[in-house]
């Protein structure tokens, strides 16, 4: 019934020798056909710098002013209009200056608290460039919140000089036609 000769005992285990050659078989198939594993080589870094901010150009905003067209008392709606979205602009602008610069102070004051806990001179030196980092992007941005503003309160200027020129112009139409109904009538 069972062949006593083809089982050996391995590990406390039964198998048959026949078990064994078919389990070194792909063991043997696989140093043949493919290359043993090299090692890999993993490059463990503690801490890297802040990648530098590329240097950027600083522009101004671009304004599109356009013509003001339709009659005079449409030329006046039109620059009131314009000037609360100028307005509104400036305190948008502002308010985005403010959360940036929020942004900024506050990663350089974690980065700060860091310098104080590392003992490693390689991290210390690496936070420190950081928040040079941090400090240069914040420079940058009150100059190009310094040139929006301005640019936005030139364009405001002009935009009142031409609503206060346009308004009055209309009130002087407005009695010429107001006079005019009431001489006609």
């Amino acid at each position: 019934m069972y062949d006593i000769d083809k089982y050996k005992k391995d590990e406390r285990q039964y198998k048959s020798t026949q078990d064994s050659l078919k389990t070194l078989m792909p063991r043997e198939a696989d140093t043949q056909f493919y290359e043993p594993k090299k090692p890999r080589t993993i490059i463990v870094t503690d801490h890297q710098a802040m990648p530098r901010m590329p240097e950027d150009e600083i522009k101004p905003l671009k304004l599109v002013t356009t013509e003001v067209i339709g009659n005079i008392f449409d030329r006046v709606r039109f620059l009131d209009q314009r000037i609360c979205e100028i307005n509104r602009n400036l305190d948008l602008r502002t308010g985005i200056h403010n959360s940036i610069v929020k942004e900024i102070d506050k990663d350089i004051d974690d980065k700060s608290n860091m310098i104080i806990a590392l003992s490693d001179v390689n991290e210390r030196r690496n936070l420190k460039l950081d928040i040079s980092i941090l400090r240069k992007e914040k420079r940058h941005e009150d100059v190009q919140f310094w040139k929006d503003m301005m640019e936005l309160n030139t364009e405001l200027k002009q935009l009142t000089e031409d609503y206060e020129t346009e308004k009055k112009i209309a009130a002087i139409f407005g009695d010429i036609d107001n006079a005019g109904v009431k001489n006609g009538s």
